[in-house]
């Protein structure tokens, strides 16, 4: 039997669509912010993300209260919406952590992720290193994404998993302009990391996740740097 009195109960129902639609629309938004429709900062106009969606503006501006705590995008002092850069900086302190934390999962991860995803994942790589070093595919841009998404789904950490998961998405959203294409030094990285996964040697693969990481690092400060 249904205790809550009547219009307590209608409310909730009433509310449930409106939560529903909100998490559609910060899905749909952050995929807009991943693949660069929504650039740094660029104005975003609710009326017409609204519109795009087929969405009111009530869901989306929860949606939207969402990405500002979660700073993806700001409140300038005029009142505009804009998608947040994220500086250099703070790009920076985020790859810190990555090599923290990521590092951790690829120790925790050694030995427990199986053998045939990380063999698969082997075989496609040595299929990105015979393209051209400048060639941009999707294929290997989604290669590296399941790479770390492996780990941080076998390192037996549920709360490391989603920090890592946080921090891989908002350095994804980094724009540096034209950086040295790294994808032979990339592969060898990944093969490194994978050889240690699979030979189970904790240490090894905590090491290469940690070299994989500071390289990135070492680019952007030489880009930085004029070199």
């Amino acid at each position: 039997m249904n205790t809550k009195p009547p219009a307590e109960s209608e409310a909730v129902q009433d509310t449930e669509p409106t939560l529903a639609l909100s998490e559609l629309a910060h899905k749909a938004m952050m995929g807009m912010l991943l693949s660069g429709e929504l650039a740094p900062n660029e104005v975003v106009t609710e009326r017409q993300i609204a519109l795009q969606l087929g969405i009111s503006r009530t869901p989306l501006r929860e949606a939207v209260r969402r990405l500002e705590g979660e700073r993806f995008l700001e409140r300038q002092r005029s009142g505009a919406l804009v998608v947040r850069a994220l500086p250099v900086e703070e790009y920076m302190h985020i790859l810190n952590v990555r090599r923290l934390v990521e590092g951790e999962a690829a120790r925790l991860a050694a030995g427990r992720v199986p053998r045939a995803e990380l063999e698969h994942l082997k075989s496609r790589i040595g299929e990105a290193l015979k393209l051209p070093d400048d060639a941009v595919t999707p294929e290997f841009a989604a290669s590296d994404r399941d790479l770390h998404a492996l780990i941080a789904a076998a390192c037996g950490n549920p709360v490391l998993q989603q920090v890592i998961d946080d921090l891989k998405t908002r350095t994804s959203m980094f724009k540096f302009g034209r950086l040295p294409s790294r994808r032979k030094s990339v592969c060898a990285e990944h093969l490194a990391i994978i050889d240690a996964l699979i030979a189970g040697d904790a240490q090894r693969a905590q090491q290469a996740m940690q070299d994989h990481v500071d390289q990135v690092r070492l680019m952007i400060l030489a880009r930085l740097g004029g070199q």
